[in-house]
């Protein structure tokens, strides 16, 4: 029983890094549409201070924090992924997923970029859909679609694995153009999502 809430709480904490991770897109935007520095050219212009100039723009270097925490978290992600790896599988028939990525993107993120944010109850409203977002995904498992895995270059795929009984098939994620009758290296994420790697001339 121990054991088995050990490995709940580390596929949540993997979950949760990969929403995390799927939300960088939106913390850039943010900062972007919320920046607001202000410029002159004037003979008397000063600069206004540290302090005001980050109650001006607190929501922006907010954001500009989390995207790059987001980005840390990524990258931490990709280097754990590269270290371990498990025997290789088969890939008996696979389908793009690509398009996850786009509906994600247009679902999600356009639609809360268009929030009034310079109003601090619409602020409020965009961190309740965020946790409630979080909570959806994790619960649905679809963390999967992740815009920051396309900007890493990864591929989505769904894909029936030689000796793996998957009702809905395995969802691969992978940098590989991976093919019919590819053989795969792969770390488990989830018990039906995978980080998998191709191994070329069946050399690992």
């Amino acid at each position: 029983m121990e054991n088995r809430q050990k490995i709940r709480e580390k596929d949540t904490g993997i979950k949760l890094r990969f929403y995390f991770m799927s939300l960088w897109l939106l913390f850039v935007l943010i900062f972007l549409l919320t920046i607001d520095i202000p410029i002159s050219f004037a003979k008397d212009a000063h600069f206004i201070g540290i302090m005001p100039l980050l109650e001006k723009n607190w929501l922006a270097f907010s954001s500009l924090l989390l995207a790059i925490l987001g980005w840390i978290v990524a990258s931490g992600e990709k280097r754990r992924w590269a270290g371990v790896s498990n025997p290789p599988y088969k890939i008996k028939s696979i389908k793009n997923e690509n398009y996850e990525y786009l509906t994600f993107l247009t679902t999600y993120i356009i639609p809360l970029i268009c929030i009034d944010l310079t109003k601090i109850r619409y602020v409020f409203v965009l961190v309740v859909l965020l946790v409630l977002f979080g909570f959806i995904f994790i619960r649905m498992d679809l963390y999967c679609g992740n815009p920051t895995l396309a900007l890493m270059g990864y591929r989505l795929y769904r894909a029936e694995i030689e000796g793996v009984d998957a009702p809905d098939g395995v969802i691969l994620i992978s940098k590989n153009r991976l093919l019919k009758e590819s053989s795969i290296k792969w770390i488990p994420i989830d018990k039906y999502v995978w980080i998998a790697k191709e191994i070329i001339n069946d050399i690992g």
